[in-house]
């Protein structure tokens, strides 16, 4: 469960970053520092410039001064400069560390991430700007424009107008639209302007295995992290405000310690960033034919250690929600590699079946059983989940807002607050964690931040994403001699796979409304986009499946007669 004690003005994903100081040892990151910034502002490749970009990034982050850092950070940006594509590629390095910012100039400090990001965008504006004073250049970016709009589909381009219009939706409804703004730009404005940057400049025959790779490899430096903290060095950072500096982390009811991979409070958040890249090393190993065979072997071996140490962490995080949602995932990849989608159908009906039964034969009486029976974490998700009901049915179509859950929720911020205190004539250990920020419920989040409109756009970006996926796995896997296309299934099916774990564990936790998952998901949007130009030009519409089936049995005829 991650509870926050930041202050009242502290960002969503910086106050659900820790847990209770007596379970972790740690504390939130430093609320002031993170608000002067809001207000001031295929195998591995192995080429040898490809982690130039990279290491100059984490030089200038680990400078202890901001002096110090700018040398390596302008080294960076000229870097960026000459291979903006390979900067863009590697970014997902710096994913994880937005929970250890970067003081900049006093107290202003930024993530690693949207420094890398600024840089980024910055070099892509100054060459597309030099483009824009010629007009023959003005009508190549236009065309390139238009080229990647096509690869996007109107569907899908429909739906990411509709899910950033009900953001902006989201800041004009809140309370605090200061709060509200600022979660806008995190979590939806920075991540689709990374996937235009994806769009724009990740072309080219590595692009998607450095992408691919990239991601894997910031997962498994956390995964490293955590069972190097929960095995070895008990400790953690503490609070900006406190001086960043590590302090004891402190053992569980049980003796152990739970693994957070120093940068993260809680053990939840790390386990909601190594289980996205389980699916994608599981589904590679299970449609391996398409990786190159001088290192096909090298490579099974490396995406067989890289499970290990996934799995190996998210045991130390001891995250249920991450184990079950993972497992079941995994599953699921084996039965539709081998053949075998009649399994994950029975799965899936069985679970709806169940679902179906507990909310028609007394569902309120299991909730009452569960509440006496669980003191901690399940008593208060249910909770959490009725008194997020109670405010989607005074705020049924607007929703409440960006990030202002906590405002409606506890009586720290309100005098008319929804969280429940007592259920059937008994008191609740809601009081216990007053500040929560979320209902634990990507559902609910997602209507709560974003109004119904927006969850329906969700949706609809969730379901092309998914249709996408398994049509350019069914090709590709169809079109298995041909060069690189098993690359290309193992891709499409893990990509899919890795929202679609997020998904799940996100019923029962956060899955969007923080930066790094958000970025994660519009990564994995980007990745699809991306293998899909490497394997063709794709479906020329995506308004259902008939048309979708019809172009993939023409592309596997085509490639039967090649």
């Amino acid at each position: 469960m991650r509870a926050s004690r930041a202050g009242d003005d502290a960002p969503r994903h910086i106050r659900d970053a820790s847990e209770r100081h007596d379970a972790t040892g740690g504390g939130a990151r430093d609320t002031r520092d993170y608000l002067g910034a809001a207000d001031a502002h295929a195998g591995p490749p192995r080429d040898g410039d490809d982690s130039g970009p990279a290491g100059r990034a984490g030089t200038s982050y680990v400078s202890p001064s901001p002096l110090i850092a700018l040398p390596a950070l302008v080294v960076y940006a000229a870097l960026a400069g000459l291979r903006l594509d390979l900067a863009v590629c590697l970014l997902p390095l710096a994913f994880p560390f937005w929970y250890v910012p970067k003081r900049v100039l006093g107290h202003t400090v930024f993530p690693l991430s949207e420094i890398a990001l600024a840089v980024c965008l910055g070099v892509a504006l100054v060459r597309e700007g030099r483009r824009l004073v010629h007009r023959a250049g003005r009508r190549q970016l236009l065309v390139h424009l238009r080229t990647q709009a096509a690869r996007l589909r109107w569907p899908l381009l429909l739906a990411i107008a509709a899910f950033l219009a009900s953001g902006v939706l989201g800041v004009l409804v809140a309370r605090r639209p200061r709060e509200a703004l600022r979660d806008l730009r995190w979590e939806m404005i920075e991540p689709l302007l990374y996937l235009l940057l994806l769009l724009l400049y990740a072309r080219g025959p590595r692009a998607l295995p450095r992408l691919v790779w990239a991601f894997l490899g910031s997962a498994a430096l956390l995964a490293a992290l955590g069972l190097l903290q929960s095995a070895l060095v008990h400790v953690t950072f503490s609070a900006l405000e406190a001086g960043n500096r590590l302090v004891p982390l402190l053992p569980g009811a049980d003796g152990t310690y739970r693994a957070t991979a120093f940068v993260y409070g809680s053990g939840n958040s790390l386990a909601a960033y190594v289980e996205r890249a389980v699916p994608l090393v599981v589904a590679m190993l299970l449609v391996s034919r398409g990786i190159a065979p001088p290192s096909s072997r090298r490579t099974r071996l490396l995406l067989a250690s890289l499970s290990g140490l996934y799995v190996a962490a998210l045991l130390a995080t001891q995250s249920r929600g991450a184990l079950l949602a993972t497992a079941g995932v995994t599953l699921a990849l084996v039965a539709v590699a081998v053949g075998r989608p009649r399994w994950t159908v029975a799965g899936a009906a069985v679970i709806a079946l169940g679902l179906v039964a507990f909310a028609t034969a007394g569902g309120a009486r299991v909730v009452a059983s569960l509440v006496a029976s669980h003191p901690d974490s399940v008593q208060i998700r249910l909770l959490l989940w009725l008194a997020a009901g109670h405010m989607l049915r005074d705020h049924p179509l607007l929703g409440i807002g960006l990030d202002q859950f906590r405002y409606y929720y506890s009586s720290l911020y309100t005098a008319h607050p929804y969280w429940v205190t007592v259920w059937n004539g008994q008191t609740t250990s809601v009081w216990r964690e007053p500040d929560l920020a979320h209902p634990h419920n990507l559902l609910l989040d997602l209507w709560l931040n974003i109004s119904f409109v927006g969850l329906v756009a969700f949706g609809a970006i969730l379901g092309t994403f998914l249709r996408r996926c398994l049509l350019l796995w069914r090709v590709s896997a169809a079109s298995a001699a041909r060069p690189g296309t098993g690359w290309l299934a193992s891709v499409a099916l893990g990509v899919c796979g890795s929202v679609v774990v997020g998904v799940l564990h996100g019923m029962g936790d956060s899955a969007y409304f923080v930066p790094d998952l958000a970025l994660i998901f519009w990564w994995s949007i980007g990745v699809l986009l991306v293998a899909e130009r490497s394997g063709g030009n794709g479906p020329r519409t995506v308004l259902g499946w008939p048309s979708m089936i019809r172009w993939g049995r023409r592309q596997s005829d085509e490639s039967s007669q090649a």
